[in-house]
């Protein structure tokens, strides 16, 4: 393999070459990433690092070629930077490497195989993210809403819509809110199977004690939420 490109007939428009198909193997990576990293997990610092690393790769690469010494070489002064970056989602890690074997064969001058390799890459990464194999949708929604701080009184302002919307519900957590006579409701709630969130949201808004609603769905990837 390294012996497609030898280092003593590597010109200019090689280097030229790789580096550009690299880039753009480097977005097609960083869109494929964008499309199923969801809104939470996703940084813009990993998708520049998909790009740089790419194209990096394919140069460092086009100078080692097969020089076992080079390679020794890049070993050592890469030894001494220390990376302290987290990685927030394991998934991230999987593109960074997606994104070096591009630069890789690139840099060996395989850049039919590269092609192909990473647009298969690609598009199953998006049919699986797609079809959301192994999610586990429990369909459980957490519910935020104030009420008024009352002493001894019925609280219960929401028990009728509970009821009309959810097939369960578990009060979570009660806060009292600062320089307010309201207290704060958090529960975790079932909907039944043809409850929309918009109009739960909406049913418990019209209820005249309740207010600052907030209704957010929970999966497995992220949540997403509406305030009414």
């Amino acid at each position: 393999m390294f012996d497609q490109l030898d280092p003593a007939v590597i010109s200019l428009v090689d280097v030229v070459i790789a580096i550009t198909v690299t880039l753009f193997l480097g977005l097609f990576i960083g869109f494929i990433y964008r499309k199923v990293t969801p809104g939470s997990s996703y940084s813009v610092s990993i998708l520049y690092a998909l790009l740089y690393l790419s194209m990096i790769v394919s140069l460092v690469m086009m100078i080692i070629s097969n020089q076992i010494a080079r390679a020794f070489t890049l070993v050592g002064a890469l030894s001494v930077i220390r990376f302290r970056t987290p990685i927030k989602d394991a998934k991230d890690t999987a593109f960074i490497f997606l994104a070096l074997a591009a630069g890789m064969g690139t840099g060996v001058g395989l850049y039919m195989e590269t092609i192909l390799g990473t647009g298969l890459i690609g598009i199953f990464i998006l049919l699986i993210h797609r079809s959301r194999v192994g999610l586990q949708m429990s369909k459980e929604t957490l519910v935020k809403f104030t009420i008024p701080l009352t002493n001894g009184k019925d609280t219960s302002y929401h028990q009728e819509v509970f009821e009309s919307f959810l097939r369960d519900y578990k009060l979570v957590n009660t806060r009292s809110l600062q320089d307010s006579d309201r207290l704060e409701l958090t529960f975790l709630v079932k909907p039944l199977g043809t409850t929309e969130n918009i109009k739960f949201s909406q049913a418990l808004s019209s209820v005249p004690d309740i207010q600052r609603v907030s209704v957010m769905a929970l999966d497995e990837e992220d949540f997403t939420s509406n305030v009414l």
